[in-house]
């Protein structure tokens, strides 16, 4: 693995900037089984350069996302609150008529940049993206729409240095059971998330602050 930098239409993050993003949210008493697997893995995390996004506690979600999409256009600060509303409108509406459905996350698997649950099976919440996507079209054009989150998955932990990801997922492999959790998706959150450069840490840190909810199937 190596560090993790996010980016903002191709280029580095400038620290402290915000841009809005839409999330799926793991939430305590509905997602338990899969806020307990992250727990599990978190003691084998910090063997390593990696920052867990779990509380550390399985009541509590702390920073577990699963990233839709980024709205890429301009950084949160430039939209104005007649925007934002367009962008919610757009999303309630888009969203208005996608059934909830439950799917699975995991195995725990170390990548370039950290360690993450795939979603499998991922059809629904591909379809679920390429909604979301169409609704930020609609509000605010193909510019918004800059980046690529790749294959569907939860971030269990981000990397501020540079460690072999062989021997992490030989870790996970041999400690973590059960490997998989289910999640239940029926809601979406849209988010002011920024990224701050930790210097204490040597890595990036994300925070957000909640912006609107949308319920899918109403």
């Amino acid at each position: 693995m190596e560090p993790f930098v996010p980016k903002f239409q191709g280029r580095p993050w400038a620290s402290r900037m915000r841009a809005f993003h839409v999330y799926v949210l793991p939430r305590p008493g509905v997602d338990d089984e899969l806020l307990g697997l992250a727990e599990t893995c978190r003691p084998i995390l910090d063997g390593y350069p990696i920052d867990p996004q779990g509380a550390g506690d399985p009541g509590d979600a702390g920073l577990l996302h699963l990233t839709c999409e980024m709205l890429a256009d301009a950084p949160s600060t430039e939209y104005n609150e007649a925007a934002l509303t367009e962008v919610a409108d757009a999303l309630r509406a888009e969203l208005s008529d996608v059934p909830a459905f439950t799917t699975e996350a995991g195995p725990p698997i170390g990548n370039i940049a950290g360690a993450v649950l795939d979603i499998w099976p991922e059809s629904d919440t591909v379809a679920l993206i390429d909604r979301i996507r169409s609704a930020i079209r609609k509000a605010r054009g193909d510019e918004a729409l800059q980046h690529s989150g790749g294959r569907p998955h939860i971030s269990l932990g981000y990397s501020y240095g540079t460690a072999s990801s062989d021997l992490l997922n030989s870790e996970l492999r041999n400690k973590v059971v059960p490997r998989r959790a289910t999640l239940v998706v029926d809601r979406v959150h849209l988010l002011d998330v920024a990224w701050t450069f930790d210097e204490g840490l040597g890595g990036w840190r994300m925070t957000w602050e909640p912006v609107a909810e949308m319920l899918l199937g109403r």
